[in-house]
């Protein structure tokens, strides 16, 4: 599988990217800036290296009811582990948490601990558990006893606990068991679950159900270009696996569903899917970008499948090899609407299915030698679907988009610095959407909780200060998506330096609080197999755990539509820079408001704080670097209750 990039131009304000955005009742960019060509591979083979899945237009009105962040003190973090493995995912978050009825919780994630290197011989599944007291030692070591990856956990309704990973030798499935949850010796297998082809089985999900032992999982065959085969007429199928006793046997294997096979898909690439169940009810949504997205469903333990057209690209089954995106035969390329392969799912408490993914666009404007195309950058958005939407036709898509970046300064524009690399990009390339890596929760009463991870306006990386950090968010509806609260931000700040949150996965159980795990650390984007973030590699990061009370969300009594409050802040200046022993913050505001400044060291620590009482206009204030060594700063201003904005400067002796 090969992709092509369509890079978009920049458009520098004051040294920094001024994104358009639309203007009423919206504050997801329109455009965000013109697009030329160039051309970056992106081949399948041995471990999937994910595709960068950003884009530029966005058509649709979210319905989101305001664009300021809330957070509280109320909320825990804790670091339940390392690893300096950092790609948790190719597409879709996969199902990392699990919370148990008794208060305990289980979590995974891809850990390499030991080697800080590129090629991970220790990669596996990394594991604590919560007694509902306390979390255990971060682990030091995988739970498998040979390399695998993206490990999958469910604690069954009888207490077992099953992992399953990525495929090891042979592309086996490898599924690790212990009869009690939280405690006692793992179990490795390989061989419980045939597998599809010769070229084995690999990124599988997994759920269980909500009464014994059950367990549904999906996988995919491996596909021709990384060394697999054709299974089922499909060039890497989604097949659905089953089993009744907690992973130990398996008594349907590798069947495609109906609206998954070759009739419809010539094949998927990895993690480009995701599943969920309740009881006997089991859905699936798989797709990719240039693919449709379908949702399968069974209400008899996967024995049946029916399936519903969510997202609906113009050009069926298509192959690059034979036409270009021209879908209206008029001659000339489309650039086609699409999906980034990021998907969630989850099902209501009337088992009414939900699905989530980040938005796309791609473009091949001529015939390929290989499954090619053409996709751009500095698109945002997050789509929401629901059953009773009905099915895509196209032109008339029924997902509804829901989510974007946050415009936290009311100015109708999304701040991200200037890279100093030609080419390069102001946030991490994550092969996403740049908002996206959806995860769903509904409560007891049926609302519903979206998390996902977004490029963050203005929150800079002080220790990378070309890219914007992403951050992981929470959205509530009361009214089955129809609209939203406020975005709950879940990362914030640690001591004033913007650290990067992604790959959040929600636990579906909601107890009087949300329960979230994700990856957290200071370098945007990742490290693996990556040249674009390659401050990432040798880097070790936190998987951290995190409590929400459901108190502490944004309440939905809210009238939709967008907050049209201000920001007091319209210039900000630091002059000069380089600077010695004196310089000036000149903040021009159009309302009176408190002005708090500080400055950073390199490393966040502030060694200089003052604060004014802002005027109209220009109010200049004078700051004193006598007691400063040469080096690089940040300073930082705060405006009345909007979040603070980092910029550097530099000291000079």
């Amino acid at each position: 599988m090969k992709k092509n990039l369509l890079i978009a131009s920049s458009i520098f304000v004051s040294g920094m990217l001024c994104a358009q955005v639309a203007k009423k009742n919206s504050n997801i960019p329109v455009k965000l800036a013109n697009v030329s060509a160039k051309k970056i591979d992106k081949n399948m083979g041995g471990d999937y290296t994910p595709s960068f899945m950003t884009q530029t237009a966005i058509n649709n009105t979210p319905k989101i009811v305001s664009n300021q962040s809330s957070k509280t003190s109320v909320q825990t973090d804790v670091v339940i582990g390392q690893t300096y493995y950092d790609l948790q995912t190719n597409s879709s978050v996969g199902n990392r948490i699990v919370v148990n009825a008794d208060g305990s919780i289980a979590a995974t994630w891809t850990m390499e601990f030991l080697d800080a290197g590129t090629t991970y011989p220790n990669r596996g599944t990394g594991y604590n558990y919560y007694t509902g007291s306390a979390w255990g030692a971060n682990p030091t070591a995988r739970i498998e006893n040979a390399r695998t990856g993206w490990g999958e956990i469910v604690n069954t309704a009888s207490g077992k606990e099953t992992v399953m990973s990525h495929g090891i030798s042979g592309g086996k499935i490898d599924v690790v068991t212990r009869p009690t949850k939280g405690s006692g010796t793992w179990t490795d297998n390989i061989t419980a679950m045939p597998t599809a082809t010769t070229g084995g089985n690999f990124w599988p999900r997994m759920v269980s159900s909500i009464t014994g032992d059950t367990i549904y999982a999906i996988s995919l065959t491996y596909p021709t270009g990384s060394g697999g085969s054709i299974y089922q007429g499909l060039d890497g199928g989604v097949v659905f696996s089953r089993s009744f006793d907690g992973g130990a046997t398996w008594n349907l294997t590798n069947v495609v569903p109906t609206g998954l096979t070759s009739n419809e898909f010539r094949g998927f690439g990895g993690d480009a899917y995701a599943i969920t169940a309740k009881g006997s009810v089991v859905a699936i949504v798989a797709g990719d970008s240039d693919k449709d997205v379908v949702m399968v469903k069974s209400t008899d333990a996967g024995a049946t499948w029916t399936a519903t057209k969510v997202w609906d690209l113009p050009i069926d089954k298509w192959d690059h090899t034979v036409t270009t995106s021209d879908f209206d035969l008029d001659g000339t390329a489309d650039t086609l609407d699409s999906n980034d392969g990021s998907f969630a799912i989850a099902l209501d408490n009337n088992n009414e299915v939900y699905v989530s993914f980040g938005a796309y666009r791609i473009l091949q404007d001529a015939v390929a030698t290989t499954q090619t195309w053409s996709y751009f950058p500095y698109t945002d958005g997050l789509y929401l679907w629901k059953e009773s939407n009905g099915a895509a036709t196209f032109p008339n898509q029924t997902a509804v988009m829901v989510a974007a970046i946050e415009d936290l300064y009311q100015q109708g524009t999304i701040y991200l610095p200037t890279p100093s690399t030609a080419g390069d990009y102001p946030f991490g390339s994550f092969g996403s959407s740049l908002t996206s890596f959806p995860s769903i929760a509904f409560d007891g009463s049926n609302n519903l909780y979206l998390s996902y991870s977004a490029v963050g306006d203005s929150l800079i990386s002080l220790t990378n200060t070309e890219k914007n950090v992403r951050h992981q968010y929470i959205v509530k509806s009361c009214d089955g998506g129809a609209n939203f609260t406020a975005p709950y931000d879940v990362v914030g700040s640690q001591n004033g330096i913007a650290t990067e949150g992604v790959y959040g996965s929600l636990a579906t159980r909601v107890n009087g609080s949300l329960h979230l795990v994700y990856e957290k650390d200071l370098y945007p984007g990742y490290g693996v197999n990556s040249t674009a973030d390659a401050d990432n590699q040798g880097d070790l990061k936190d998987i951290v755990y995190v409590n929400i009370p459901l108190a502490d969300l944004p309440a939905c009594n809210v009238v939709t539509g967008v907050n049209n409050i201000k920001s007091s802040t319209i210039n900000m200046n630091f002059y000069p820079n380089p600077a010695s022993n004196n310089a000036t913050i000149d903040v021009v505001l159009n309302e009176t408001a408190k002005v708090d400044i500080s400055i950073l060291n390199s490393v966040g620590q502030s060694v200089y704080t003052t604060s004014v009482s802002g005027n109209i206009g220009s109010n200049k204030v004078n700051i004193s670097l006598n007691n400063l060594a040469a080096g690089l700063y940040f300073y930082q201003v705060k405006v009345g209750n909007s979040k603070a904005i980092t910029n550097k400067f530099a000291v000079e002796k």
